[in-house]
């Protein structure tokens, strides 16, 4: 059978238990919202073909669990990952308190070259706000990855938030053909550093 996509990307979404890491992935992949989703059970997944750059990918989403007991499941496929989602609440500042925890884990079992994104969720619920968006802004500058506030209710920025880390992921993938494959043949293959991130923000506003 032939293939239907360019590129096959694996993206998991971690973050603490009730952040809204089910419905952000609902959200993309169903165009849905539903406030009766119970906590995810260890792993789940959904894919979603898109075209990023003239190129159709393949996005393969997983959903992983929040709560302790399901770490040692979910940290398995970290390794595999090409980018990574980490997910909090902005009306829960514990949910934000913990990214570095998250971070750490990230560090400890994901590739060294994953893309990251911070994504600041439940963005149309001002009134509840506990996490203001420039200390969510600072954190992402401190870590060197971009940063979204996303409403999965009103859809705001989460279609943004998966096409700019799939982008991220393609001019990673881009980058290391470049740098083994140099111009003028077969030199010494230049061994490059990682790529500073490129930091961008987008305001939450509800229209």
């Amino acid at each position: 059978m032939a293939k239907t996509y360019d590129y096959l990307f694996k993206l998991l979404l971690i973050g603490d238990s009730g952040v809204g890491k089910t419905c952000l992935l609902f959200r993309f992949s169903e165009d849905a919202f539903n406030t009766t989703f119970i906590s995810t059970i260890g792993i789940d997944f959904k894919i979603r073909t898109i075209e990023l750059n003239g190129k159709r990918v393949k996005l393969q989403i997983w959903d992983t669990a929040g709560q302790e007991r399901f770490r040692t499941i979910t940290t398995a496929y970290y390794r595999g990952a090409m980018g990574i989602m980490l997910v909090y609440d902005i009306s829960n500042e514990k949910s934000f308190e913990n990214i570095k925890n998250w971070i750490r884990n990230i560090e400890e079992h994901a590739s060294s070259d994953v893309e990251m994104m911070i994504l600041g969720n439940k963005c149309d619920m001002t009134e509840r706000r506990q996490v203001s968006k420039d200390r969510g802004e600072k954190v992402a500058i401190d870590f060197g990855v971009k940063f979204l506030e996303t409403s999965a209710k009103s859809s705001l920025n989460v279609k943004e938030a998966f096409y700019t880390l799939g982008r991220d992921i393609m001019h990673n993938l881009n980058t290391k053909i470049t740098d083994s494959n140099p111009p003028g043949g077969s030199g010494p293959v230049k061994i490059t550093e990682k790529k500073s991130k490129r930091i961008k923000f987008f305001k939450c506003t509800l229209l």
